[in-house]
């Protein structure tokens, strides 16, 4: 994840954001990032955030 990208993640799980929707398939809503994300922001108490393209949130693909 780029500096500016991981910023992003990081000012909205502080800011006790539940739901980060991005089109940012490279590096932030991306199969490959996400667990790794998703595990950092846990392993700093910051878990239970779901971060999803505004597609997925939707319900579609």
């Amino acid at each position: 994840m780029i500096g500016g990208d991981a910023l992003h993640v990081a000012t909205a799980a502080l800011g006790g954001v539940k739901y980060l929707l991005t089109l940012n398939c490279k590096h932030i809503a991306n199969a490959h990032e996400l667990p790794r994300v998703y595990k950092l922001l846990s392993d700093e108490g910051l878990g239970g955030m779901l971060i999803c393209t505004p597609a997925e949130f939707l319900g579609g693909n």
